[in-house]
């Protein structure tokens, strides 16, 4: 689905002929085009590396994995040239494990100096966000290598305030949160027995200080300018990184070629608006180049941004009417609306964050006025349409922000 703008500012015409019904609308068709056609994303490299292996793209920068425990069984890491031949800055580190650790002394070596056998040597480490995948070396490359760590004042935070919230039991008010969003008796004692505290069991212990990166002042990086570009929604404080000279974007999470990131409401902030911050966020990156390459935490790097982009918005834009319209037929829970979210069953553990993604829809569409909150005799929070919701606003309102950026981004001037 499209939700970029035209030459012109306005949405598109085939976003417009898209939403002329809206999806409340009696008898309109609420299955809006969210796919975008294979061919508009190009991945350059066929294959990815192997683990542990270093694949030079574009720039001199490598591309390598590292091992992940989930279904998501790999993270992308990158090495960005930063002084003397052999010498990176590295992006992200990995999970805390004993796989990523032996694949990383392998690289690396002892003391992080390249040896004759080719081991590369790490200047320092940047971070996206907090997720375990992505920090969960930083302690220990810190320890081992002696690396500065540079991220976002609010990743760092948020990352050290996550490592300390360990406790015996889970907390009442996490109880309460999920509650409030409809989980049963059986549903809130298994949530009770897997305890809570459990970041730290993918992330090293962290250093205290770190070197706060602003989105304000470009990072020089070898003989580059890259850019930090803040944003929300998926993590607090996430960092992409742009060089608005060769038009490469490290994304992160914020923009992967064939999923979509999580985007959740947490007992932290229980009455938060995350999809609000993470459309807006892929909204500002809608200002980038159309032909930028783009770098992703996940899956193969690609070129194809702006029809990307479109179609995750086109995606939530599309979830955003079908939760409205299981609210216009009765008062739901977050738990009862993931039928409009996902097309299989969700069990287990991703019952929480399904619960945490149906409460980012559903606090989107309060904040706009469509729903309502209000608990029921349980204490369960039911939603309650109040309004017709309005898709072709929010898609302007997007393209307002994509508007601003292009005008105001401190590189601009660099294209």
């Amino acid at each position: 689905m499209k939700t970029s703008m035209n030459e012109s500012g306005s949405p598109p015409a085939d976003l417009t002929e898209a939403l002329r019904h809206e999806p409340n609308e009696p008898g309109a068709d609420h299955r809006l085009p969210t796919r975008t056609d294979a061919s508009a994303l190009e991945y350059p490299w066929a294959h990815p590396p192997a683990i542990g292996e270093v694949v030079e793209i574009a720039h001199g920068i490598g591309w390598l994995r590292m091992p992940l425990p989930w279904g998501l069984d790999h993270i992308n890491l990158y090495l960005l040239p930063d002084g003397a031949e052999g010498e990176f800055a590295l992006v992200d580190t990995g999970i805390r494990s004993k796989e990523t650790k032996a694949a990383w002394r392998r690289l690396v070596g002892t003391g992080g100096t390249r040896s004759k056998d080719g081991r590369i040597h790490l200047t320092r480490l940047l971070l996206t966000h907090h997720h375990p995948d992505h920090l969960g070396l930083a302690g220990w490359f810190a320890d081992r290598y002696g690396l500065k760590v540079h991220a976002s004042r609010v990743c760092w935070l948020y990352a050290r305030t996550l490592w300390f919230d360990k406790a015996p039991e889970v907390p009442a008010e996490v109880l309460e949160f999920f509650h409030r969003a409809g989980f049963s008796p059986e549903a809130l004692e298994r949530l009770r027995a897997a305890g809570w505290g459990r970041y730290r069991e993918g992330v090293e212990r962290l250093p205290i200080g770190v070197h706060r990166i602003d989105p304000t002042e470009p990072l020089k990086i070898g003989g580059a300018l890259w850019w930090a570009i803040e944003t929300a929604g998926h993590a607090p404080g996430h960092l992409s990184f742009f060089d608005p000279k060769r038009r490469l974007l490290v994304s992160g999470d914020q923009v992967l070629p064939e999923i979509s990131s999580n985007v959740s409401v947490y007992p932290s902030e229980p009455f938060g608006n995350p999809l609000a911050e993470w459309l807006e966020g892929l909204a500002r990156l809608r200002a980038l180049p159309a032909d930028t390459l783009v770098l992703p935490a996940h899956n193969r790097p690609f070129r194809g941004l702006h029809p990307r982009l479109d179609q995750l918005i086109g995606k939530h834009v599309e979830r955003l009417g079908g939760v409205a319209e299981m609210c216009r037929e009765q008062p739901r829970a977050a738990v009862e609306i993931f039928p409009a979210l996902y097309r299989r069953r969700v069990a287990g553990m991703e019952y929480m964050m399904a619960t945490g993604e149906a409460l980012a829809h559903l606090h989107f569409l309060e904040a706009e006025g469509v729903l309502a909150r209000e608990p029921d005799a349980t204490g369960a929070h039911r939603f309650v349409w109040r309004a017709r919701y309005q898709a072709q606003e929010v898609v302007e309102r997007l393209a307002k922000i994509t508007r601003g950026q292009e005008e105001t981004a401190p590189w601009t001037s660099i294209r």
